[in-house]
């Protein structure tokens, strides 16, 4: 194979931010579902004695001059045997342990950065990626190997053990580039560049010519038996279903429905593989027991999509995936909120989402940077489940973007309701609208039809009425007397009060003529 000198190729890739100095750890990876841990699957191992010498090799001995080739003949014999791609494992421990000199590999040997969840091996600051691409800093615990075989043989192993990973072996990815978008895509970096520093590191140093023959079926020499012509044709391979998977967490518990039981345990998503062992449930469980359900798929079979997930019965037990069907979510109702949360205590998780959710809760990060601070709440969720009250609030945190967090340890205070400001109606008061003058003497009704008589001027008084020439008597000479004289201000129009029918009435000067 034909390599480039190892100054050049740092250079290439420390220009793509892929290598780093040592004792730095890249960004965080392999945020494993268990770490293959109290799992029956295994993947295949490597015979020692056709590991060249590199079962006993420490991290310690590689250089930047020396990984490529050291790492890459048994690379290549795990690969094979664990139907993956030797061109990606080889681009990932180069990437992961900046070509060895990382201070994870050089004290720990562990090429790939998989992670601990049990607080043993190398605590570690490391750099993470928010729903939002931005980066944060975060401590963690990442896996300490014997020696750089047990980094490469437990690399394949947690990818076989993990079925979200099942898009990265050669029955799913046709090469290794494509397995390089798959892996990405799986989760196992948060780093959203990841899959194109593996794609530049592959096409730089030719690993793909480790692949070999890309097939993932083993297929069996032919012989001279003379009657190969009338052995029985193949039986035609099963079309497998696909999945896409997302994990949660390790600590999240649901309950079983009522209709668990009609389902079966599988250990891949149901017909995502060729090997695939169904179970029995364990007899102990029966409907509202409790799992612990840390990831989920989309299965889809066919043109159909189903929803899985992956269990376990207890911390320890075996992980198994089952039908969505088999698992009871409650009812959440989310509200918008504008109250105030303090984070009152250190160790709370802050998650993607709420608690049984189908769509799971995956942990973004820890109170423990926060503790003590206020923030604003933007939604509330709340929901029974199976007889417990569960409340959780949304926040939003600058390196993290939207988190939840459990109403436990936390001092929550509502939104103060604006006080409305009580309107007091002025009580209407009518302005002296007119001025009035004493008069006397008679007037002769003129035209009057088209005016009408009131009991005051209009729009002098609150309530004015009005009366109607058919209510009156009107005098065959129309003569009337008057007794006061009125101005309208507002419209300088002149207005008279007469006697009509031994009553007084206001109106329009315009219908009176006097002599």
């Amino acid at each position: 194979m034909r390599r480039k000198p190892i100054v050049k190729s740092l250079l290439y890739v420390l220009s793509a931010s892929a290598v780093i100095s040592a004792g730095h750890v890249y960004v965080s990876h392999a945020d494993g579902l268990d770490n293959g841990n109290n799992n029956n699957v295994n993947a295949a191992t490597v015979n020692a004695n056709n590991a060249n010498g590199i079962n006993n090799l420490l991290g310690s001995q590689l250089t930047a001059d020396n990984f490529i080739s050291t790492i890459s003949p048994v690379a290549q014999t795990i690969a094979n045997n664990n139907n993956l791609y030797a061109s990606t494992m080889v681009a990932q421990a180069a990437l992961e342990s900046g070509y060895g000199t990382s201070y994870l590999t050089q004290v720990g040997n562990n090429l790939f950065g998989i992670k601990s969840f049990d607080n043993t091996g190398v605590k570690l600051k490391t750099v993470e990626y928010n729903s939002n691409g931005q980066a944060y800093n975060t401590y963690a615990y990442f896996k300490s190997y014997n020696s750089i075989m047990d980094s490469l043989q437990g690399y394949a192993t947690f990818l076989t053990v993990n079925s979200r990973y099942a898009n990265v072996f050669k029955s799913q990815s046709k090469d290794g580039i494509e397995a390089a978008v798959n892996i990405q895509k799986d989760g196992y970096a948060t780093d959203p560049s990841y899959a194109s520093k593996l794609i530049n590191l592959i096409n730089t140093y030719n690993l793909t010519s480790l692949d070999g023959n890309t097939s993932s079926t083993n297929t069996t020499p032919s012989t001279n038996n003379s009657n190969n012509n009338n052995q029985t044709p193949a039986k035609p391979k099963k079309t497998l279903a696909t999945a896409t998977y997302t994990y949660g967490n390790a600590l999240e518990t649901f309950q079983l429905s009522s209709t668990f039981t009609n389902y079966n345990m599988y250990t891949h998503v149901k017909d995502t593989t060729q090997k695939n062992v169904s179970s029995k449930w364990p007899s102990h469980l029966k409907a509202g027991s409790n799992v612990y359900v840390d990831s989920s798929a989309v299965r889809t079979y066919k043109g159909s999509s189903t929803n899985w997930y992956r269990i376990k019965t207890s911390k320890n037990a075996k992980s198994y995936w089952v039908s969505g069907k088999a698992i009871d979510f409650p009812t959440i109702n989310i509200r918008k909120d504008s109250g105030k949360i303090k984070l009152s205590h250190a160790n709370k998780g802050l998650y993607s989402n709420v608690f049984n959710s189908p769509t799971l809760a995956k942990e973004l990060g820890s109170s423990n940077s926060y503790k003590g601070k206020t923030f604003n709440v933007n939604e509330i969720a709340t929901y029974n489940y199976h007889g417990k009250e569960n409340v959780w609030y949304r926040i939003h945190i600058a390196n993290l973007g939207n988190v939840w967090v459990n109403k436990d340890g936390i001092t929550y205070t509502k939104a103060e309701k604006k006080k409305a400001k009580k309107v007091v109606k002025k009580k209407k008061t009518t302005a002296k609208k007119s001025t009035y003058s004493k008069a006397s003497g008679h007037a002769y009704l003129n035209n009057y039809g088209k005016f009408s008589l009131y009991n005051h001027i209009p729009g002098t008084y609150k309530h004015v009425q009005k009366t109607s020439w058919a209510q009156v008597k009107v005098p065959k000479d129309y003569k009337v007397s008057v007794n006061l004289k009125g101005i309208r201000t507002e419209y300088h129009t002149t207005w008279y009060r007469i006697i009509l029918n031994h009553k007084n009435y206001w109106i329009s000067a315009k219908s009176l003529l006097f002599y």
